[in-house]
């Protein structure tokens, strides 16, 4: 049977997963310790951490002989760059930003501002050509959001 080759990242994720993994173990321990019954609190998240350790040990196994293909002759800054694009296709990068910026602006301008620029954004960014419908679908949104949860559920938004 052929190996397989690795993906962009693949080692490098299967390491931050591993570190994570002992973390968790550890931190499942420190809770495990202070009432070490089934029933305890700490039992699921030493299971759990037990099994993500174990996983990660077992993956790292398994491809310790797959070829690296991509990563061969590359510097640091390439790679970086290689696997940035590779996990973030187009526009995704920007709407993770987008995200970001609008959990900033809902403490600033509050939230039907903020909310109006994040659905215009996502939008004009997603489909370039409708530049006015993404601004009227994005009102309509907010709209809509306003009256279900204010007269509906009663939340204040504004």
């Amino acid at each position: 049977m052929k190996k397989r080759s690795l993906e962009k990242g693949e080692n490098g994720f299967l390491t931050v997963l591993a570190l994570f993994s002992l973390i968790c173990l550890a931190a499942s321990l420190r809770i495990f310790v202070k009432a070490p019954t089934l029933s305890g609190e700490g039992t699921m998240p030493l299971i759990t951490s037990v099994i993500l350790l174990a996983m990660s040990v077992m993956i790292r196994f398994e491809i310790r002989g797959c070829p690296r293909g991509w990563e061969k002759g590359l510097a640091l800054g390439q790679k970086a760059r290689e696997l940035f694009h590779f996990l973030f296709p187009s526009a995704v990068g920007l709407i993770i930003l987008y995200c970001l910026l609008y959990a900033v602006l809902l403490g600033l301008v509050g939230f039907p501002i903020a909310t109006f620029a994040f659905l215009a954004g996502s939008m004009m960014t997603l489909n370039q050509a409708r530049k006015g419908r993404a601004l009227v679908i994005s009102a309509v949104t907010l709209a809509c959001i306003l009256v279900l949860f204010q007269f509906i559920f009663k939340v204040q938004l504004l």
